[in-house]
Protein backbone atom coordinates (compact mmCIF):
# COMPACT_ATOMS: atom_id res chain seq x y z
CA UNK A 1 0.00 0.00 0.00
CA UNK A 2 0.90 3.54 -0.95
CA UNK A 3 3.22 4.67 2.15
CA UNK A 4 3.61 1.53 3.96
CA UNK A 5 7.07 1.11 5.59
CA UNK A 6 7.90 -1.38 2.71
CA UNK A 7 7.44 -1.64 -1.07
CA UNK A 8 5.55 -5.18 -0.48
CA UNK A 9 5.17 -8.25 1.73
CA UNK A 10 6.03 -10.55 -1.74
CA UNK A 11 9.25 -10.85 -3.02
CA UNK A 12 9.69 -9.12 -6.52
CA UNK A 13 10.57 -12.62 -8.10
CA UNK A 14 7.03 -14.35 -6.36
CA UNK A 15 5.45 -11.21 -7.63
CA UNK A 16 6.59 -11.14 -11.16
CA UNK A 17 6.16 -14.75 -11.44
CA UNK A 18 2.22 -14.22 -10.37
CA UNK A 19 2.04 -11.54 -12.91
CA UNK A 20 3.24 -13.81 -15.63
CA UNK A 21 0.84 -16.56 -14.50
CA UNK A 22 -1.81 -14.31 -14.72
CA UNK A 23 -1.58 -13.33 -18.04
CA UNK A 24 0.34 -9.40 -17.31
CA UNK A 25 3.05 -8.79 -19.78
CA UNK A 26 4.43 -5.44 -18.43
CA UNK A 27 4.61 -4.71 -14.70
CA UNK A 28 5.66 -1.00 -13.05
CA UNK A 29 8.08 -0.85 -10.75
CA UNK A 30 8.07 1.59 -7.91
CA UNK A 31 11.34 3.26 -7.59
CA UNK A 32 11.08 2.71 -3.50
CA UNK A 33 10.83 -1.17 -4.46
CA UNK A 34 14.24 -0.61 -7.18
CA UNK A 35 15.85 0.87 -3.72
CA UNK A 36 14.89 -2.23 -1.49
CA UNK A 37 16.15 -4.58 -4.16
CA UNK A 38 19.73 -2.73 -4.09
CA UNK A 39 19.33 -2.70 -0.49
CA UNK A 40 19.08 -6.90 -0.44
CA UNK A 41 21.95 -7.15 -2.33
CA UNK A 42 20.68 -7.71 -6.20
CA UNK A 43 22.23 -6.00 -9.19
CA UNK A 44 20.75 -3.86 -11.40
CA UNK A 45 21.57 -7.26 -13.97
CA UNK A 46 19.98 -9.58 -11.61
CA UNK A 47 16.61 -7.45 -11.75
CA UNK A 48 16.25 -6.64 -15.43
CA UNK A 49 17.07 -10.32 -15.63
CA UNK A 50 13.88 -11.25 -13.24
CA UNK A 51 11.96 -8.82 -15.87
CA UNK A 52 12.82 -10.76 -18.81
CA UNK A 53 12.46 -13.91 -17.40
CA UNK A 54 9.07 -13.60 -16.72
CA UNK A 55 8.69 -11.79 -20.15
CA UNK A 56 7.33 -8.90 -18.82
CA UNK A 57 8.30 -6.70 -21.72
CA UNK A 58 6.05 -3.12 -20.94
CA UNK A 59 7.94 -1.64 -18.03
CA UNK A 60 7.75 1.88 -16.71
CA UNK A 61 8.85 3.54 -12.91
CA UNK A 62 6.12 4.93 -10.63
CA UNK A 63 5.85 7.62 -9.07
CA UNK A 64 7.32 10.84 -7.27
CA UNK A 65 5.80 14.62 -7.10
CA UNK A 66 7.53 17.34 -5.91
CA UNK A 67 10.00 18.09 -8.72
CA UNK A 68 8.45 21.49 -8.83
CA UNK A 69 9.77 22.59 -4.85
CA UNK A 70 13.14 23.95 -5.53
CA UNK A 71 15.89 22.14 -2.88
CA UNK A 72 13.66 19.34 -1.76
CA UNK A 73 16.20 16.57 -1.09
CA UNK A 74 13.23 13.92 -1.09
CA UNK A 75 12.13 14.80 -4.36
CA UNK A 76 15.93 15.07 -5.84
CA UNK A 77 16.63 11.42 -4.03
CA UNK A 78 13.33 10.03 -5.45
CA UNK A 79 13.97 11.49 -9.45
CA UNK A 80 17.79 10.33 -9.40
CA UNK A 81 16.59 6.60 -8.05
CA UNK A 82 13.73 6.31 -10.42
CA UNK A 83 15.89 7.63 -12.85
CA UNK A 84 18.70 4.65 -11.97
CA UNK A 85 15.58 2.22 -11.80
CA UNK A 86 14.07 2.99 -15.05
CA UNK A 87 17.61 2.29 -16.63
CA UNK A 88 18.04 -0.66 -14.75
CA UNK A 89 15.18 -2.57 -15.73
CA UNK A 90 15.35 -1.15 -19.74
CA UNK A 91 12.06 1.23 -18.75
CA UNK A 92 11.64 4.01 -20.57
CA UNK A 93 9.09 6.34 -19.04
CA UNK A 94 8.97 7.21 -15.50
CA UNK A 95 5.21 8.42 -14.35
CA UNK A 96 5.18 11.47 -11.86
CA UNK A 97 2.34 14.01 -10.06
CA UNK A 98 2.05 17.02 -9.77
CA UNK A 99 1.11 19.35 -6.41
CA UNK A 100 -1.43 17.27 -4.47
CA UNK A 101 -1.25 19.55 -1.53
CA UNK A 102 -2.75 22.95 -3.20
CA UNK A 103 0.64 24.62 -2.01
CA UNK A 104 -0.30 27.77 -5.04
CA UNK A 105 2.02 27.50 -7.26
CA UNK A 106 1.53 29.18 -10.46
CA UNK A 107 1.08 27.50 -13.88
CA UNK A 108 3.57 29.49 -15.45
CA UNK A 109 5.98 27.65 -12.54
CA UNK A 110 4.92 24.28 -12.59
CA UNK A 111 5.30 23.71 -16.51
CA UNK A 112 9.12 25.63 -16.30
CA UNK A 113 10.13 23.08 -13.60
CA UNK A 114 8.59 20.39 -15.54
CA UNK A 115 10.09 21.14 -18.72
CA UNK A 116 13.39 21.30 -16.40
CA UNK A 117 12.36 17.56 -15.63
CA UNK A 118 11.93 16.38 -18.88
CA UNK A 119 15.62 18.11 -19.65
CA UNK A 120 17.54 15.82 -16.80
CA UNK A 121 15.15 13.20 -18.49
CA UNK A 122 16.21 13.39 -21.31
CA UNK A 123 20.08 13.32 -21.04
CA UNK A 124 18.98 9.81 -19.84
CA UNK A 125 17.14 8.80 -22.25
CA UNK A 126 13.61 8.54 -20.26
CA UNK A 127 10.25 9.88 -21.20
CA UNK A 128 8.28 11.65 -18.20
CA UNK A 129 5.00 11.04 -18.33
CA UNK A 130 2.59 13.20 -16.21
CA UNK A 131 -0.62 11.86 -14.66
CA UNK A 132 -3.75 13.38 -14.12
CA UNK A 133 -4.80 13.45 -10.62
CA UNK A 134 -8.22 13.96 -9.46
CA UNK A 135 -7.19 16.52 -6.32
CA UNK A 136 -3.74 17.99 -7.73
CA UNK A 137 -3.52 20.86 -9.69
CA UNK A 138 -3.22 18.80 -12.93
CA UNK A 139 -6.79 17.17 -12.73
CA UNK A 140 -7.99 18.51 -16.30
CA UNK A 141 -7.00 18.03 -20.04
CA UNK A 142 -6.72 22.00 -20.46
CA UNK A 143 -4.58 22.15 -17.96
CA UNK A 144 -2.22 18.94 -18.75
CA UNK A 145 -1.95 20.08 -22.63
CA UNK A 146 -0.18 23.01 -21.08
CA UNK A 147 3.27 20.48 -20.44
CA UNK A 148 3.40 18.79 -23.03
CA UNK A 149 5.98 21.12 -25.18
CA UNK A 150 9.15 19.37 -24.14
CA UNK A 151 9.13 16.27 -26.89
CA UNK A 152 10.33 13.75 -24.06
CA UNK A 153 6.73 14.28 -22.37
CA UNK A 154 3.67 12.55 -22.03
CA UNK A 155 0.27 12.36 -20.19
CA UNK A 156 -0.54 8.92 -17.76
CA UNK A 157 -4.85 8.60 -17.66
CA UNK A 158 -5.83 6.86 -14.95
CA UNK A 159 -9.61 5.86 -15.42
CA UNK A 160 -10.18 6.35 -11.42
CA UNK A 161 -8.57 9.91 -11.71
CA UNK A 162 -10.61 10.38 -14.93
CA UNK A 163 -14.01 9.70 -13.03
CA UNK A 164 -13.47 10.84 -9.68
CA UNK A 165 -12.31 14.51 -11.29
CA UNK A 166 -15.63 14.42 -13.49
CA UNK A 167 -13.44 14.59 -16.93
CA UNK A 168 -16.13 14.10 -20.06
CA UNK A 169 -14.92 11.38 -21.87
CA UNK A 170 -14.91 13.38 -25.01
CA UNK A 171 -12.23 15.87 -23.35
CA UNK A 172 -9.71 13.19 -23.96
CA UNK A 173 -9.76 13.62 -28.14
CA UNK A 174 -7.98 16.83 -27.49
CA UNK A 175 -4.74 14.74 -26.41
CA UNK A 176 -2.27 14.15 -29.41
CA UNK A 177 -2.36 10.23 -30.08
CA UNK A 178 1.47 10.10 -29.29
CA UNK A 179 1.59 11.82 -26.09
CA UNK A 180 -0.02 9.24 -23.47
CA UNK A 181 2.76 6.79 -21.84
CA UNK A 182 -0.18 4.74 -19.94
CA UNK A 183 -3.15 3.99 -19.81
CA UNK A 184 -4.44 2.65 -16.17
CA UNK A 185 -7.67 0.67 -15.19
CA UNK A 186 -9.51 0.13 -11.94
CA UNK A 187 -13.57 0.81 -10.89
CA UNK A 188 -14.85 2.51 -7.54
CA UNK A 189 -18.29 2.76 -5.78
CA UNK A 190 -20.66 5.06 -6.72
CA UNK A 191 -20.12 7.21 -3.05
CA UNK A 192 -16.90 8.49 -2.22
CA UNK A 193 -15.29 7.77 0.99
CA UNK A 194 -13.81 10.57 2.62
CA UNK A 195 -11.48 13.16 0.78
CA UNK A 196 -10.25 11.70 -2.79
CA UNK A 197 -7.02 11.17 -1.28
CA UNK A 198 -8.42 8.27 1.15
CA UNK A 199 -11.10 6.92 -1.44
CA UNK A 200 -8.39 6.28 -4.64
CA UNK A 201 -7.30 3.94 -1.43
CA UNK A 202 -10.44 1.69 -1.82
CA UNK A 203 -10.30 0.72 -5.36
CA UNK A 204 -12.42 -2.19 -7.02
CA UNK A 205 -11.78 -4.56 -9.70
CA UNK A 206 -12.74 -3.80 -13.17
CA UNK A 207 -16.47 -4.04 -13.47
CA UNK A 208 -16.96 -4.22 -9.89
CA UNK A 209 -18.31 -0.60 -9.56
CA UNK A 210 -19.86 2.37 -11.19
CA UNK A 211 -17.22 3.90 -13.91
CA UNK A 212 -18.30 3.71 -17.62
CA UNK A 213 -15.03 1.44 -18.04
CA UNK A 214 -15.49 0.62 -21.94
CA UNK A 215 -16.57 4.10 -22.64
CA UNK A 216 -13.13 4.98 -20.89
CA UNK A 217 -11.17 2.12 -23.15
CA UNK A 218 -12.80 2.99 -26.27
CA UNK A 219 -11.81 6.92 -25.56
CA UNK A 220 -8.27 5.98 -24.60
CA UNK A 221 -7.88 3.21 -27.71
CA UNK A 222 -6.18 5.44 -29.99
CA UNK A 223 -2.96 6.43 -28.34
CA UNK A 224 -2.43 2.59 -28.75
CA UNK A 225 -0.66 2.35 -24.64
CA UNK A 226 -0.36 -0.72 -22.58
CA UNK A 227 -3.64 -0.78 -20.46
CA UNK A 228 -2.70 -1.12 -16.52
CA UNK A 229 -4.36 -2.31 -13.84
CA UNK A 230 -3.67 -0.12 -10.88
CA UNK A 231 -6.52 -1.01 -7.96
CA UNK A 232 -5.25 0.75 -4.35
CA UNK A 233 -6.66 -1.29 -1.54
CA UNK A 234 -6.51 -2.96 1.40
CA UNK A 235 -8.59 -5.91 1.05
CA UNK A 236 -6.90 -6.92 -2.14
CA UNK A 237 -3.69 -5.93 -0.57
CA UNK A 238 -4.63 -8.42 1.75
CA UNK A 239 -5.09 -11.44 -0.52
CA UNK A 240 -3.16 -14.23 -1.72
CA UNK A 241 -0.66 -13.09 -4.28
CA UNK A 242 -1.71 -15.83 -7.41
CA UNK A 243 -5.29 -14.59 -6.54
CA UNK A 244 -4.77 -10.97 -7.35
CA UNK A 245 -3.12 -11.18 -9.69
CA UNK A 246 -5.45 -13.30 -11.48
CA UNK A 247 -8.76 -12.05 -10.57
CA UNK A 248 -7.31 -8.36 -11.32
CA UNK A 249 -5.82 -9.41 -14.70
CA UNK A 250 -9.16 -11.60 -15.73
CA UNK A 251 -11.33 -8.74 -14.90
CA UNK A 252 -9.70 -6.52 -16.81
CA UNK A 253 -9.35 -8.50 -19.90
CA UNK A 254 -13.04 -9.20 -20.05
CA UNK A 255 -13.75 -5.71 -19.98
CA UNK A 256 -11.13 -5.30 -22.58
CA UNK A 257 -12.75 -8.23 -25.06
Amino acid sequence: MPGGPVASRHGLAERLAACTGAGYRGYWLHWRDYAEQRLAGMSDGAIRALFDRHCQRHRGIEFFSDWFVDGNAAAAVAESRSFDAAQAIGADTVNVGADFAGRGFSLEHMVERFDALCGRAAGRGLRIGLELVAWSDVSDVGTALRFLKPRNAALVLDAWHVFRAGLPLPDLARIPADRVSCVQVSDASATVRGTLADDTRHRLFCSDGVFDLTGFLKATERFGTPVSVEIISPEVARMPLAEAARISCETAGRLMR
